[in-house]
């Protein structure tokens, strides 16, 4: 009688467990891919920029940089350094920034509007609530035998 019970109980609780999983199916998450270029719609709002921003702004979407060459995707156009854009000309590419120049007006486009890249200097700590660790004098290494 108590191997029945045992394997009535145990019987409850592997259909415990197989109807908890039904319950909780799992689901793959849709994410998007962080390698493609955003699209002008989904960057304007990313950006924080409002519904007023004509869509003929220009819009950074992808940096290339070898050393050869530097190219930049400005609205799915691709434009070499010194290249045109429409009547701008690309004055500067960098890993994050594009310069146009429309007749003396410079125009930086950002590859991340909302994002502002920080090196630390020197000495400085990575991380602003860390503490910096004193300056010791190495010790003296001692040789087995003495």
């Amino acid at each position: 009688m108590v191997n029945t019970q045992r394997s009535g109980i145990l019987l409850v609780y592997v259909c415990s467990f197989i109807f908890a999983l039904f319950e909780h199916p799992a689901r793959a998450e849709n994410l998007p891919d962080p390698t493609r270029p955003p699209s002008e719609p989904v960057a304007a709002a990313a950006s924080g920029a409002s519904a007023a921003v004509p869509s003929s702004a220009p819009l950074l979407q992808s940096v290339l940089i070898s050393p050869r060459h530097k190219v930049a995707i400005i609205n799915g156009e691709t434009v070499k350094l010194g290249g045109m854009y429409g009547t701008a000309k690309v004055v500067k590419i960098s890993e994050g920034e594009v310069v146009l120049n429309e007749g003396g007006n410079l125009q930086t486009l950002k590859l991340f509007p909302g994002v502002e890249k920080k090196t630390p200097q020197i000495g400085e700590a990575t991380d602003p609530t860390a503490k910096k660790m004193p300056h010791s004098k190495p010790s003296a290494v001692r040789k087995e035998g003495q």
